[in-house]
């Protein structure tokens, strides 16, 4: 049986932050996405380094890509069908010129660190009263802040905190760490089977986070503002679909934030220019 929307998957993205389609990517179609993805692979290892995270976006890569299968998933109906009964219309799930693809390291693991889109978005040195008013504002508004992780190979590379997208304050634990050079690249003196442990164990340390598993074909929708984090290895194949699921009404938001934060982060390089003086 393929997949089948129910109607309570609404009331879990409303609450839990996270939503996964199950199995949502036909097997025909998760062919022709591998073939694709493989050479999106290779070709990020190539252009970006061993330890690159993703290709991005793959509308710059006609010329090496046959984007077609991408096509395919973006007018997948299954999944406009899913994506409008679960937020209505209009939003899309499916855009070449933001979507990305999600690849493995090479030559050791490592982890993005914890963090919530939006405010990460600003270093949290920068992070000032007019960034929390401009926030506020939008923070549970359904048009901002849905990311998507289809995987076209089995990932369990994200974790997630449920329910953190409803709270515009942390509780005791949960801390911003993709500052923290460490978990970009191991010590010197770290094995590369001592860094996952390592880097796992700073997973199940953030209060109440789980480890999402998406199988071949699953999509994952989630709210970015909530926790969430990545951790990678080398040793499985990661080729997952990143992108946005993206209203295509009339907001003028996009454009103010860019505002704000380029506001903030100029403020915050100028007082570190001047205490340096």
């Amino acid at each position: 049986m393929g997949f089948q929307f129910k109607s309570e998957m609404i009331d879990q993205y409303l609450s839990q932050g996270y939503l996964v389609f199950r199995g949502i990517i036909p097997p025909v179609l998760m062919t022709d996405l591998r073939v694709e993805a493989d050479k999106a692979r290779r070709l990020a290892h190539q252009l970006n380094g061993a330890q690159t995270q993703r290709i991005q976006p793959l509308s710059n890569y006609a010329d090496d890509l046959n984007l077609s299968p991408f096509e395919d998933y973006t007018n997948l109906p299954e999944l406009k069908d899913a994506i409008q009964k679960l937020l209505g219309h209009p939003y899309t799930h499916g855009h070449l010129d933001i979507m990305g693809l999600l690849v493995e390291p090479v030559n050791h693991p490592w982890h993005i660190g914890w963090h919530r889109d939006g405010v990460v978005e600003v270093p949290p040195e920068a992070y000032d009263d007019e960034i929390k008013k401009e926030l506020s504002s939008v923070w549970h508004d359904l048009r901002h802040y849905n990311q998507v992780n289809c995987a076209i190979y089995a990932d369990s590379c994200t974790w997630f905190v449920p329910g953190s997208h409803l709270r515009q304050f942390d509780l005791p634990g949960e801390r911003q760490t993709t500052h923290q050079a460490n978990l970009r690249k191991p010590p010197a003196e770290m094995s590369n089977a001592q860094a996952e442990r390592y880097y796992l164990d700073h997973c199940r340390s953030f209060p109440s986070a789980v480890q999402v598993h998406l199988g071949p074909g699953d999509f994952m929708i989630y709210r970015n503002l909530g926790w969430h984090t990545g951790n990678y290895i080398t040793y499985q194949p990661r080729a997952t679909i990143h992108d946005i699921v993206r209203y295509e009404g009339k907001t003028s938001w996009r454009n103010r934030w860019q505002e704000i934060k380029h506001k903030a982060v100029t403020r915050w390089k100028e007082q570190k220019t001047e205490n340096k003086k």
